[in-house]
């Protein structure tokens, strides 16, 4: 049995994808497009004008299907709101078919695997129940990637507090200014196979730099789900004469 479970990188979504459209019910006044849901990027949100129910309507667009097997939430107050949301899917965009559905207990990171169904061209995200407007800084859904398990011992709760600290002549703390805490994981693949370099070669060459979900070991810690960003490196070595590669992969994101 293993010590850990296989890593999972949460970041291939559809929204956004070519000739697709994403629409909300509503949107607040100021800057608050809902095509922000899906930039990876922490400082725009998309919030509804009111505490009315909405729906984030996704179509794939002519000729076009989209899979999905997880949806993961950031910089959101669906708790605090008291909302419940649902993932539907529709081939008619008339006949719904819910995926998953959930009520979240918390407005932190949010993430949610539900069993892949086939390919479909209209997606949407109904919120129902919220008491105020409800706000997300990112939402995205799609097809997840398991990768393998790690063969290099690493500390999933390693982190760095981003700081300023004054000192006096004599060596006596004088003032801390907190900033932030970032989270930093080392994840290392030794003698990776064609199949799993192929899958961390497709993760790089799609997500690049962005910012991305991952799961250290989402079976027995189904909380410690970040959102991280890798170095600007991606080099692999070949081994055993060119039959596999070493990966290493640094990740580096700021704590919730």
């Amino acid at each position: 049995m293993a010590i850990w479970g296989k890593i999972n990188f949460f970041y291939d979504t559809m929204l956004g994808s070519a000739g697709s459209a994403l629409t909300a019910t509503s949107t607040a006044a100021g800057d608050y497009l809902v095509s922000y849901i899906y930039n990876m990027l922490e400082t725009n949100m998309w919030k509804a004008s009111s505490s009315a129910n909405q729906t984030l309507s996704y179509d794939a667009g002519a000729g076009n299907t989209k899979g999905a097997d997880y949806i993961s939430i950031l910089g959101h107050n669906l708790k605090t709101a008291g909302a419940s949301i649902y993932l539907e899917w529709s081939d008619n965009n008339s006949n719904w078919t819910q995926a998953w559905s959930d009520t979240p207990t918390a407005d932190t990171i949010y993430l949610k695997e539900f069993t892949q169904t086939a390919a479909h061209r209209y997606w949407r995200l109904r919120i129902t129940g919220a008491s105020v407007a409800v706000y997300m800084t990112l939402c995205i859904w799609g097809l997840k990637t398991e990768l393998d398990y790690c063969t290099a011992e690493f500390d999933p709760y390693g982190q760095e507090v981003k700081a300023n600290r004054n000192f006096s002549q004599g060596g006596y703390v004088t003032g801390i200014h907190t900033m932030y805490a970032e989270r930093q994981i080392a994840l290392t693949f030794e003698d990776a196979d064609a199949a799993l370099y192929g899958l961390i070669k497709t993760w790089w060459e799609t997500s690049g730099l962005k910012n991305f979900f991952m799961a250290w070991e989402i079976d027995n810690n189904p909380n410690d789900v970040y959102l991280m960003r890798p170095d600007a490196k991606f080099f692999n070595p070949l081994t055993n004469g060119g039959l596999y590669r070493n990966v290493n992969i640094n990740l580096t994101g700021r704590k919730e």
